[in-house]
């Protein structure tokens, strides 16, 4: 009844919303969207007669019916309604379906602006266009349906929601000519960001209860993993020497990871994370070495509080900045990232005392907690940064 209530009582979010949108000269398609013609009135009628399961899954088809008719095109009215269902139903799952819609926006934007024009810069290559682009629609085709048989049942949470709105804030900041490095950022981050999601919905209490559920979201995962496995391999070898020139054990906590998925025991999924956590942890300790962080410290204005652990040692965001000193964004990006990769490791170590054998669930998890930790290493330690 709080959601239902909370839901309905977005009607007068609508009424701004409708407003703003109005107002914007930005949006043609604004004479549209008035309450009846969106059928709000009518969304609102429906929830009290019960015609939906719940309220969150008639907010969910009120906003498809605002798709068809605005067009999901229109970037304004796609942040407008990124908004209107974060103030409805908060982070989650279907928050996480129009930031997704969102980012598709603007990159698909950035795509067709200057940088990738004729004459092009020799990187901006049709191959990278295509990856790039292809790396966020995977984002809205897992979301999408996670969004449509969600329910309110929480498939996603926040540990990756909150990631997947700063990256969306990220690449909302880029404008129309971004450099080489924020568009390889871009597409590593947006790499990373998927495997969050996957091992994110497969964590979820309902999908682990539910046995057809897991083999069918994980079906899903696979499907938007599959295709980031030639994207991972192009810079497999450039991971790999950056990361040996730096400590050769890195490496070999990377490839003992996805042995362990190939091995298949039961708790494949902890042990992988482990491998991720445990990787990231030794590179960025070898590459931002206590000496040359406290060293950098005192002009880096960075906070007391940020830097140290309650045990006084170095935190890892304060190594991370460091090794990323200069481009703050992206390192408070790579931040995020680590952060929620470590919240799923730290689910996968509770969960495996309790099961017997590994499910495709927890092998699908463990592909998406590796596959992310490369890609946040390729953020660090590969792209020029020049």
């Amino acid at each position: 009844m709080a959601v239902a209530a909370k839901i309905i009582d977005t009607s007068r979010i609508y009424d701004d919303l409708f407003r703003q949108l109005w107002g914007g000269s930005a949006f043609p398609a604004a004479k549209w969207l008035d309450r009846d013609r969106l059928g709000v009135r009518k969304l609102l009628a429906d929830l009290q007669r019960s015609r939906f399961p719940n309220a969150y899954v008639g907010y969910a088809a009120g906003l498809r019916s605002m798709d068809q008719w605005a067009g999901r095109g229109h970037l304004p009215y796609l942040k407008a309604t990124a908004a209107l269902s974060e103030a409805a139903v908060g982070p989650g799952t279907l928050s996480a379906w129009r930031a997704s819609l969102q980012i598709e926006s603007v990159i698909g934007q950035i795509v067709k602006g200057p940088v990738f024009k004729v004459p092009t810069s020799p990187w901006a290559t049709e191959a990278f266009r295509k990856s790039l682009r292809l790396t966020v629609h995977r984002q809205v085709y897992l979301t999408d349906w996670l969004a449509r048989v969600d329910s309110g049942r929480g498939l996603l949470s926040e540990i990756s929601t909150r990631p997947l709105s700063l990256y969306r804030d990220y690449v909302g900041s880029l404008g129309d000519s971004p450099t080489r490095f924020e568009l390889d950022s871009s597409l590593h981050t947006g790499l990373g960001l998927n495997g969050l999601l996957g091992a994110d919905a497969l964590s979820s209490e309902t999908v682990r209860d539910d046995a057809d559920l897991e083999v069918e979201v994980a079906d899903r995962v696979d499907d938007l993993l599959t295709p980031q496995q030639a994207g991972r391999l192009d810079v497999l070898e450039d991971l790999r020497r950056a990361l040996a020139s730096i400590d050769a054990k890195v490496v070999e906590m990377l490839e003992g990871g996805w042995h362990v998925i190939h091995q298949a025991p039961p708790a494949a999924a902890e042990m992988a994370a482990q491998c991720a956590v445990e990787a990231i942890d030794r590179a960025i300790r070898a590459a931002a070495p206590d000496s040359e962080v406290e060293q950098w410290l005192p002009a880096s204005g960075r906070p007391e509080k940020e830097c140290r652990t309650s045990t006084g040692r170095l935190t890892r965001a304060v190594r991370i900045r460091f090794i990323m000193r200069g481009h703050k964004n992206e390192a408070k990006m790579a931040c995020t990232l680590v952060d929620n990769l470590i919240a799923l490791q730290t689910q996968a170590t509770a969960r495996a005392q309790a099961i017997k054998h590994a499910s495709a669930g927890d092998l699908s998890s463990a592909r998406c907690l590796l596959g992310t930790a490369e890609h946040i290493l390729t953020v660090l330690f590969v792209i020029d940064r020049s």
